[in-house]
Order: C-alpha cells, then structure tokens, then sequence
C-alpha cells in the first residue's frame, strides 16, 4: 500500500524498522538524520548522523537512503528527523519515501523559493508503543549550520574574510612575502659548501636499497620534489595524521592510507636520518599513535588500524597530539606534518585556534583531503586561517582516488607551500 502525506500530514508506521530513500532532481544532496530528545534537542554531538559519522543507535545513513531499526533507540530519543543539505531552487523536485516491508509513505516536497540550502524532509517521533512519521518540509536558508544550531548541536562560526596572516616580529628587509613570483637567495648554513645546490639526502639511496628497496622509487621522487623548493640543505621531521572515522573504511580496504604512508616514509627517509614516521590515528579522539619505519612498513596501517573502532572526527586532539609529541622528542629541526582526513570535523573552533597557536612553532601543517571536495570546505579554509603569526599550513585535495596520483604529482603537491613556511618562519626567527 502506498500513502501519500501533505506537508504537516502524518501516517502509522507499519513496524519498527523502515528505509527513507530521498531523490533530488538536479543538485548534489548530502542527508542527514538528527536524534532529539523530548527537549527538542540533541543528547551531544553524536546524535548527528551523516557521511562522516553514519550510524548511530539504530540509525544509519548511507548516500541516499537512511536506514532505521527504530526498535534500538534508547527512551532518551523522543524524535529522528531526516534532512538534505542542496542548492535548492523553485524547480527543484525533492522526493521522499519511507518504506517498510510491503507499504511506502511517500512525501513529495513543494518548490522551495526563499533561499533554502536544508530542508527537514520528514521526522519520526514516538506515539504510544509504536512510531508514527510526519511530512515536515521545513527548510533553513542558513544551511546545516542552521538545522545543527536550531536543534542545540554546537556550530562554529564560519571565519569571517581576513587579511593575510601577518608576521609578529619583523622581517627583515630581505624576506619575501607568501609564495613569492621567485624564490629568494638564502645564505648556505656554515655546515655546507657555500656553493652546494641541495643537501644529500638524510638516509642514502644505498641504505634505502638495503632497508627497504620497495621505498627507492618514492625515494627518489621525493627527492626530486624536494630540490625543485631551492631551499638547499633541509632537515625535518615528517608525522603523518590519518583519519580513522567510519566514512574512511574504503581507503583503508583498498590499500589507499598503507601507500599513503610509504609516501610519507619515502619523504622522510630524504629529510630526517632516523628513518621513522610518527603515525597518529584519530577519529572522536587520538586512537593510536605508532611508528612506521623503513624496517617495519609493509602492511604495518593495516594491521594498526584493524585493532581500532571506528567513530566521528575531531582534528583538535590528533593536532595536539603532535605538538606533544614533538615538542617531547626534542627535535632541533621543524615538523612536516602530513593531516589527513574525508571531511569536516565536529571541533572547527577548536582546530581554528589550535592552529593559530601552534603558528609561532616550527610545525607545518599539511591537510590532505580525501574524497569529493563538497565536504573538505572546511579543510581548505584552514589553509587562509587569519590571526597566525605566519601562514602554517597548507591543502591538497588528493580527490575520490587518492591512489591513481603519481607519486611525482603528489610530492610536488605536499611540498608546495612547505618552501614558503620555511622562508618565512626562518625570518621570524621560529626555524634556525
């Protein structure tokens, strides 16, 4: 049996478990499914469920459809609202069917006219022992950051337009401003011949065909990548930070985050002598962190991450992580930090001002987004953070196939914005 609901209208659900599968005519949609409870709001950020945290106490969300075994909502969950986030437009033709066993309740949404970016489709709420659902058809012109903040999760702002970072201290008249027309003539450390065009290596080509010969290509590529910066002689620490929220489990079944991280370690081995990669996992929090090296790297992310859950994303505490963990070790040289992540997190405000303390320390952060670029706005706009002593960060977005990049693309792409960092915070006196 079909039934079809107006705007307002409600229905019986059939039994405890449904699918709602939404079509949108034209745009690209992400859905969401918000659990309230009989205040109207959410328990805490993890009763938001979409792409990069898809499934919570019965409810899941999987591309179009979201799948609801109502009979495992605890009694703290009063209502499941079900909302797309779009370009919306008069025409656009908005469908939503909820199907359970043999019957669908179909809801087909007017014409959105004020300006609409997210739309409530329908919600599901407690009736007695059972569970009815109700055509809503409200819309927010402020996006899912309207939805979110009207429903009581805690939204960040988004940054306002900001100049460019400025520098605390005062360069010197030499100092170029960020990515200069043409790289500046540095003066050799009094450890290298005046004239040498670029420092050896930090581990041999030798030691690496020993060590680890499945590395020399990638090796070599990055120390290709590397001379073309004209920094001449280098030295850092490279960590690699991985995203192990739920909407990561393709990249690391593929064999995507494992190449990911001989990546890393072929940078390394060309920058830091100790032949080792600090590796953070995070999701809610930091999971794991670990050590990959030139001994010990074949299949090494894939036998850490099999042990860990999986969860929501929060940057703020891996970023930690890796402050604490350099500023721990000792190290004279900078940190390169290879970010990596498929989406935005819940703490924007907190990674904002942890990025903006962490600019007057010898850290570079690298954020590399994987996947479709709708959900790493987030990520790029760290790159124009303002409020930075120097501008400490830069963005990759290595796409939906992260893996089918040459290697030589992508060292080219890590070490894009690193020569400028370098520049500038050598001028600010933050690297020797």
């Amino acid at each position: 049996m079909t039934v079809v609901l107006a705007k307002g209208a409600n229905a019986q659900l059939p039994s405890g478990d449904c699918r709602v599968v939404v079509t949108v005519a034209g745009p690209a949609f992400d859905l969401f499914a918000v659990l309230l409870g009989k205040d109207g709001r959410v328990r805490g950020d993890h009763d938001l469920v979409f792409y990069n945290h898809p499934a919570q106490d019965g409810i899941a969300v999987a591309g179009d459809t979201v799948t609801a075994d109502l009979r495992r909502l605890p009694g703290s969950v009063a209502r499941v609202v079900v909302a797309a986030a779009a370009a919306f437009g008069p025409a656009t033709a908005v469908g939503t069917a909820v199907r359970g066993g043999a019957d669908v309740i179909e809801f087909p949404l007017p014409g959105l006219s004020d300006g609409e970016t997210c739309v409530v489709l329908v919600e599901f709420y407690r009736r007695g022992d059972g569970w009815k659902v109700r055509a809503v058809g409200q819309g927010w012109a402020s996006g899912a950051a309207g939805m979110a903040t009207a429903y009581g999760l805690e939204v960040d702002e988004e940054p306002a337009p900001v100049e460019p970072p400025v520098q605390a201290v005062q360069a010197p008249q030499t100092a170029r401003p960020v990515r200069p027309a043409e790289p500046p003539v540095l003066p050799a450390p009094a450890s290298a011949p005046p004239t040498a065009p670029a420092a050896a290596p930090a581990i041999s080509l030798d030691k690496v065909r020993r060590t680890a010969p499945g590395l020399v290509d990638l090796y070599k590529a990055a120390g290709v990548s590397l001379a073309k910066t004209g920094l001449g002689p280098l030295r850092a620490a490279v960590y690699l930070v991985l995203d192990h929220s739920a909407s990561m489990t393709w990249f690391y079944e593929n064999g995507t985050m494992q190449h990911l991280a001989e990546q890393a370690l072929g940078l390394s081995a060309n920058l830091d002598d100790d032949g080792t990669v600090p590796v953070v996992f995070f999701a809610n929090g930091v999971l794991l962190v670990a050590d990959l090296s030139l001994d010990a790297y074949q299949g090494r992310i894939d036998r850490l991450h099999e042990r860990l859950e999986w969860g929501g994303t929060r940057f703020a505490p891996a970023m930690q992580a890796v402050i604490d963990h350099y500023e721990g070790s000792g190290a004279t040289d900078p940190a390169f930090v290879i970010f990596q992540t498929d989406g935005e997190p819940f703490d924007r405000r907190a990674t904002r001002e942890l990025l903006r303390r962490s600019s007057s320390l010898p850290i570079f952060w690298q954020f590399v987004g994987f996947g479709h670029s709708r959900h790493l706005r987030f990520l790029r706009s760290l790159d124009t953070l303002g409020g930075r002593t120097i501008d400490n960060a830069g963005y990759f977005g290595a796409g939906q196939n992260p893996r089918a990049r040459s290697n030589p693309d992508v060292y080219d792409r890590l070490m894009k914005e690193f020569p400028d960092w370098i520049r500038l915070a050598r001028a600010a006196g933050i690297v020797r």
